[in-house]
């Protein structure tokens, strides 16, 4: 996909701790957590594929079998089952459980340790990077090339900014897949904080909070 490696060109949006801090304080405020959860499901939705659906159903019995790394990778094998679609599962299983860890630290200051031993497992799985590009690959698979290109040179100055996000839906030549695309802006700022925040080699990830 030609727009792949734009993307990777791109500026991050979170460049510090206190900027993924910030950030996560406000996409982990109720409504704002549930903009997110309802933006998968609404992915779901328009990729109009019920092998996905199961195989989100199998994820926890497929991390029985293989390593996450390897399911994220795309090159397991299952019979009759395509897979960009093992792959694809994986990712929005992950992002689902990121949503939930995060809004745990959030609401808890003493979770549990096997949520960190998750939280971990899940980032040192996969980068911010390839995340962030497999997720933009599945959201072009939904909208096609022409329109994430126009969608592109919108947002392309935009620097740290929920708002400006947000402003989007009001934009006429984007009204088609708007809030599909508002939706990944949002993801997409929530995994460059979540990488910030709790990869930072200097910190102990257990003494961290929200």
């Amino acid at each position: 996909m030609k727009n792949d490696k734009n993307f990777k060109k791109e500026k991050r949006l979170v460049k510090s701790i206190g900027q993924a801090k910030t950030a996560l304080s406000m996409l982990l405020h109720d409504s704002e957590k549930l903009n997110l959860e309802r933006g998968i499901s609404g992915l779901l939705d328009k990729l109009n594929n019920p092998k996905l659906d199961l195989l989100l159903d199998r994820y926890p019995d497929l991390l029985q079998e293989y390593d996450l790394e390897q399911l994220l990778s795309g090159n397991i094998e299952i019979t009759d089952t395509k897979k960009q679609d093992i792959k694809t599962a994986g990712l929005l299983s992950c992002l689902q459980l990121l949503i939930h860890f995060c809004y745990e630290l959030k609401e808890n200051s003493n979770p549990d340790d096997n949520r960190f031993d998750s939280l971990r497992y899940i980032l040192n799985s996969i980068t911010s990077s390839q995340f962030i590009n497999e997720l933009l690959i599945i959201i072009v698979s939904v909208v096609g090339e022409d329109y994430y290109e126009k969608f592109q040179q919108r947002i392309q100055y935009f620097d740290f900014d929920l708002k400006k996000a947000i402003d989007l839906e009001s934009n006429p030549e984007l009204q088609e897949h708007i809030d599909l695309m508002v939706w990944f802006v949002l993801a997409r700022l929530f995994l460059e904080s979540v990488y910030t925040y709790f990869n930072n080699p200097g910190q102990n990830l257990k003494n961290m909070t929200l």
